[in-house]
């Protein structure tokens, strides 16, 4: 129960920021200064990506914990003279799931308008409006108004989505969850282990640009000096009524974390798989195994190519209304990626065979 309210404190805090594909100063500065007391190491590459390092003690394998830090949004593409702004987005954002939303540019409160039903053609009614067809409402009256707000052509847009408890206490609704419950899990996983030395060494990767092609992940893929990773990452939901759990996603919310076995860009590798269920089992936490193939795909794809290949796994927090400003998370899921990646870094001094044929 503790490591539940810790997560929802540090996912409240994290989600609070803004930081779109591209505009992810404020996360990875507030990262940097959570990761400071707990990392023997912290830098941040040009890219943006955070390295937060921790050495333990003798001859030991090399573990990197990846997750991303930005979020899906838009960006400003015009102001007209009536001050209403036209975006293009950033990420896979759902159009559905645009029109009468909040939004925050610079600070500024913004409402996501398009044309009221009263006055709309036949053709439109019933049909779900593409970007093109909306702006951003800022209360403004001109564009020189826009410009007193020192909102111009480039900046950001994100959604304006506070953490909201649910009935059930466990889980929450609020934007951003893809993937800063996945920053907020490796903060508890090197909380945990403040006061171990790991066999060997463990480094936490923060990546930039997940949502627009995960780009961060690979720099980071060319610089960190690993003998294997997990990647921590949000992930579908198939218990809603809308999804066949057998034909299309069997994983849920409030039912553990997801062993990714496969995704549109990366495979498992078989023995980092092996130790993570192990890990998990010692640990008394259920895995939901899951492939997504074709549908979706997440910083593995990029980061288990780097160098001479890295030996990788993913690990994913199972989440409703996939890349909305409502996703919904049940946190015993992500308290459950804590202890199997706690127990993960304890196992490591019996990690001996990352072979692709051990």
């Amino acid at each position: 129960m503790m490591t539940v309210e810790s997560l929802r404190k540090r996912l409240e805090a994290l989600t609070a920021l803004d930081g779109v594909s591209g505009f992810e100063q404020d996360v990875v500065r507030a990262l940097r200064e959570a990761f400071r007391p707990l990392a023997d190491r912290v830098e941040v590459d040009p890219m943006g990506n955070l390295y937060a390092r921790r050495e333990g003690q003798g001859a030991g394998p090399r573990l990197v914990l990846e997750a991303h830090s930005d979020e899906i949004g838009a960006i400003v593409k015009s102001v007209d003279p009536q001050g209403f702004l036209r975006f293009d987005t950033l990420g896979g954002v759902v159009p559905a799931l645009l029109v009468g939303r909040r939004v925050r540019v610079r600070g500024h409160l913004g409402i996501i308008g398009t044309r009221s039903g009263h006055l709309q053609r036949p053709e439109e009614r019933g049909r779900v409006p593409s970007p093109d067809d909306l702006y951003i409402d800022l209360g403004a009256e001109s564009a020189d108004e826009v410009a007193e707000m020192g909102i111009a052509i480039g900046d950001p847009v994100a959604y304006d989505s506070p953490l909201l408890p649910m009935t059930n206490p466990h889980r929450v609704t609020v934007k951003a969850i893809d993937n800063r419950i996945g920053c907020a899990i490796l903060l508890e996983v090197f909380a945990a282990l403040q006061d171990e030395a790991p066999a060997g060494s463990v480094e936490a990767v923060i990546a930039t640009q997940e949502e627009i092609g995960m780009r961060g992940a690979q720099v980071a893929g060319y610089r960190v000096e690993a003998d294997y990773a997990i990647v921590v990452d949000t992930f579908m939901s198939g218990d809603t009524p809308d999804v066949d759990p057998y034909r299309e996603l069997p994983a849920g919310i409030g039912r553990g974390p997801v062993l990714l076995t496969a995704n549109s860009a990366h495979i498992g590798h078989p023995a980092v798989n092996r130790y993570l269920r192990q890990a998990a089992e010692r640990a008394g936490v259920t895995l939901q195994p899951c492939t997504i193939v074709g549908k979706a795909a997440t910083d593995a794809g990029t980061l288990h190519l780097g160098k001479g290949g890295l030996p990788t796994a993913g690990l994913g927090l199972a989440r409703r209304y996939s890349h909305s400003p409502v996703c919904v998370l049940d946190l015993r899921d992500a308290a459950g990626a804590v202890a199997t990646l706690v127990q993960f870094v304890r196992d490591m001094r019996e990690h001996t065979g990352l072979g692709f044929l051990d």
